[in-house]
This record gives C-alpha cells, structure tokens and sequence, in this order.
C-alpha cells in the first residue's frame, strides 16, 4: 500500500495517553491553586462545564460518541488564564473555553481533526477581544528576565498565566510524560534550544529589545508551558520525526521574532498558531521523500 498525505488522519490521544495527559494537567492545576489559591478551582470549574455544555450539544447534534478527550482543552485552557483575572471577570473563561470547543475543535469534527490547538484557539480569542483584563500577558519578557532571579522564575515567584509561572513543576511533569511516551521530546527540545540560540544571537549582534541573558529567557511567560502541553499536540504538529524538529525550530523562531522585535510581548501562541498551518506542509514534503523511494524500490523490483 502506498503511503499518501491524503490517505493519512491523525490520531488523537489513545485511552491510556489521554488519561495520563488529563491526570498531570490535573497536577498542574492543583500546584496552581496552591499557589495563587482556590480562584483557581473556580477558574477550572468554569472552563470545565462550558467545554461540557458545547461536547454534548456537538454530541447530541451529531449523534456521535462523546469525545473522551473533552477535559484536555478546557484543563489547558486554566493553565493559560492570566493569574489577575478576577472573578467577576471569569465569564471571560467560560466565553474563551466555548470559542475555543467550538470553533477550534468541534466544526471540524472533533479530536484527531481540528487545525489548530483548541486551548489556543480560546485563549487568543479572549486575549484579542478583551485584552485589557490581561495586564499580566503585556509584560514584555526582556523585563522579567531581568527582574526575577533563575530561582524565582523556577519556582512561580514572577507574575504570568495560573499554570506558568511553576516552571520546574511543568518540567518534571513534562519529562514524566517524554518517559511514558506520551509526547515526543523532540518537539519541546527543538523549541527550548532554538529560542535560546536565537536569543543570544541577538545578544551577540546588540539588538534592541533582547535580553541580556539567554537562558533566562527560557524560563519567562508561558514557553516551558507551551513546549511541554502545547506544541506537543498530536493532531496540529508534523508526523516525521525531522518534521517535528523544523515544527519546533519555527515556534522558536517566531517566538523570539515575536517577543522582542514586535509590539505583542509573547509570541508563542501565535508563534504555535502559524506553525501549525503549515504543519501539512512540512509533513507533504516528507510524504513526497516516502513516495519517491517507494517508487525507486518498486523500479528495482521490477
């Protein structure tokens, strides 16, 4: 059978990955609510019953079998929810889980079939329309770099998003689900070493706008998050391996165009965003390599 582009979909999560991927989403939550305390739940709650409320109206519409994977996105979503909201605002939540279930993952039938990532989708649509109760996603990451010791930046004493600020958590857990397969470290490696190469080549060459330190800059607003949770996604991201690692070095490299050169001060949503657009691009041109020694193999048999 020959192998095409067209003739290959993409799988979302099986049972065991989805189950695990939901219990450390879940861990990360809860080291949240340790941290900036119980508007967490509250926050979680909220995104959690709307991306419900939208899975069963799909479900009941269609009359198909529910989507198991219903909690990732909204779970995702929480950990994307700048710590400032307030409460009163949290409708804001409920309005960027909706869009995000919707628009991000539903019209296009569900897991294994959407574009992009639905969580992102969400939380960039929320981000645009009402940008000013997101005070905290306008701090620019040369400033933070500066500002906050390594050690502050590991451990969330810096100002940033419910699920971001905890990076040595989101780490351990990140590596947990590289040891159990869950993603493929290839992805989150290609990202972290890329921002940090194209970070200090800045430094090097004195561009406005860059940080003095460059592995600093790893350690700043949602890009541990994102590599580990994000990126990582198996329906958006390419399917070869060397697919994988262009996929990576691209969100690094608009992250950092994005970050410093631009008027937004984070870029890895959109960086993720553009990336996975032509994410069917990357994997045609490995699917062109596949077809031609298939073709040589089939030449030499004859």
């Amino acid at each position: 059978m020959t192998l095409t582009y067209d003739s290959v979909i993409k799988k979302a999560l099986d049972k065991r990955n989805l189950t695990i991927m939901t219990i450390a989403l879940s861990v990360l939550v809860l080291a949240s609510t340790i941290i900036f305390g119980y508007q967490v739940l509250v926050v979680a709650a909220v995104s959690l019953v709307t991306a419900l409320l939208v899975e069963l109206m799909f479900s009941i519409g269609r009359k198909i079998e529910f989507d198991g994977a219903w909690m990732i996105y909204p779970l995702l979503l929480t950990l994307l929810i700048p710590s400032t909201l307030e409460l009163r605002h949290v409708w804001m939540v409920a309005v960027g889980s909706a869009f995000g279930t919707f628009f991000g993952k539903g019209i296009f039938g569900g897991s294994g079939k959407y574009v992009f990532n639905p969580a992102l989708v969400g939380l960039l649509f929320i981000t645009i329309s009402f940008p000013q109760y997101f005070p905290t996603m306008l701090v620019r990451a040369n400033q933070v770099g500066t500002d906050y010791t390594l050690m502050q930046m590991l451990l969330g004493d810096t100002p940033g998003a419910l699920g971001e600020t905890f990076r040595l958590g989101i780490i351990i857990v990140g590596l947990v689900l590289i040891v159990l397969k869950v993603v493929d470290w290839k992805i989150p490696l290609a990202i972290l070493l890329s921002v940090f190469v194209f970070t200090q080549v800045g430094v090097w060459f004195g561009i406005d706008g860059f940080p003095n330190n460059a592995f600093n800059s790893l350690f700043v607003g949602n890009l541990v998050l994102v590599s580990f949770f994000v990126a990582t996604d198996e329906t958006t991201a390419p399917l070869f391996p060397w697919g994988r690692v262009i996929f990576g070095v691209g969100i690094a490299f608009l992250t950092v165009l994005i970050r410093y050169l631009a008027t937004f001060p984070e870029g890895t949503m959109f960086a993720i965003i553009l990336m996975s657009a032509i994410a069917p691009l990357i994997d045609s041109m490995f699917f062109a390599r596949v077809e031609k020694k298939e073709g040589a193999a089939d030449e030499s048999k004859s």
